[in-house]
């Protein structure tokens, strides 16, 4: 495995997914492909997230926003992007349009299932899906707009929850579609797309705001992120080669998160809060714990550690979390992956790969307990 390069630019600081940015380049290198290629577009608008701010309050409307993401990651299996404040679109390269016109279906059927669990009346969201053509040339400002046209439709006709439109039966950025038309019709789409795009742009500005605020901080656990976590590490390379000592890090993994998540995604961030909370209790001075991606992963750092030492400590983990948790709504635990410097790598990439090695072997072998890499 290569970690990403931290280019946190391009990614949603809420859910962990692409963001507008990311979107954008997206389909620029779609448009721009010698050899085109057909793929479709899921575009997803949250209803209701207004209501859910105003009577639960905005940390459980931001719940609601990653929960949604996670539907769309787990039934598409592909790159999801948050494109606004309850906004996603999720691009299809690699199936058939019936099997994404099956998607639509399936992603609406569980989001109004499971939006049940939240407070969110159903329809929990309206979806549209725009399929291209290999045959088709369109850049990304097409692209949006006729995503744009396509939602607009769902809006606007009463009763309508889903959409699904080819591409070339939609209006261009330049307000022409297949058959060159300029109407009324067409006007107001255009205008309600031009106000969509000041609204987005708003969007992104608050957004990055927001992210350079709390750009090393996660938002559910309350700890450093993976980019402090990231610096950090590279920060113990530069000190350890300088001093010549080790360090180890652990990566950890809670062994029944779904439990929590099969309740609901808020009752899965409270439970990761007081994982994040037990954890954070038991470091020694000088350790560092982040979380770890955006699920329920955290990453110890101990300095001046070996292996022997950084296996006791994970061990001194384990114990810890399965006897705080017989308090919380079911008792968890957790698994742990251990690699050192210098023995178990020399770079970064190395090293999360042996401690990722090793936690599945903690799985493997059972849950509960620390393993060291080979």
């Amino acid at each position: 495995m290569t970690l990403p390069s931290p280019e946190f630019h391009r990614l949603d600081p809420l859910t962990g997914s692409n963001n507008f940015l990311a979107f954008v380049e997206t389909l620029d290198q779609l448009s721009s492909l010698d050899r085109k290629q057909q793929f479709s577009i899921l575009y997803i608008d949250m209803n209701h997230l207004q209501t859910l701010n105003a009577t639960r309050g905005h940390s459980y409307g931001d719940s609601a926003i990653r929960w949604m993401e996670i539907v769309l990651r787990e039934e598409s299996n592909a790159p999801t992007y948050r494109i606004g404040g309850d906004e996603f679109t999720v691009v299809l390269t690699s199936g058939t349009r019936p099997e994404y016109e099956e998607l639509v279906d399936r992603i609406f059927t569980r989001l109004n299932r499971e939006g049940e669990q939240l407070g969110i009346p159903s329809p929990a969201a309206r979806i549209t899906l725009v399929h291209y053509d290999a045959e088709d040339n369109v850049s990304p400002n097409d692209v949006l707009f006729q995503l744009g046209e396509a939602m607009l439709c769902v809006k606007t006709e009463r009763g309508r929850t889903t959409n699904i439109s080819l591409a070339r039966d939609l209006i261009k950025a330049d307000g022409t579609g297949e058959e060159q038309r300029i109407d009324g019709s067409t006007q107001d789409t255009l205008r309600w797309i031009a106000n969509d795009s000041i609204r987005r742009v708003r969007f992104i500005s608050r957004m990055l705001e927001d992210a350079q605020k709390t750009s090393f901080i996660d938002s559910i656990s309350g700890l450093p992120n993976m980019r402090a976590a990231l610096f950090k590490i590279e920060q113990a390379f530069k000190h350890s080669n300088s001093l010549n000592e080790p360090f180890s890090i652990l990566l950890m993994d809670s062994d029944n998160l779904r439990t929590y998540n099969s309740i609901s995604y808020a009752v899965g961030d409270e439970m990761i809060q007081k994982l994040s909370a037990t954890l954070s209790g038991k470091l020694r001075p000088g350790d560092f714990v982040a979380r770890w991606r955006t699920g329920d992963e955290f990453i110890v750092l101990l300095p001046n550690t070996k292996s022997t030492g950084a296996l006791i400590v994970g061990e001194r983990f384990c114990a810890e979390v399965r006897e705080a948790s017989r308090s919380w709504r079911f008792p968890t635990s957790i698994s742990v992956g251990i690699a050192t410097y210098p023995s178990h790598g020399n770079d970064i990439n190395t090293l999360v790969d042996k401690a990722e090695a090793a936690l599945k072997r903690a799985k493997d072998q059972g849950k509960d307990r620390a393993v060291l890499a080979d």
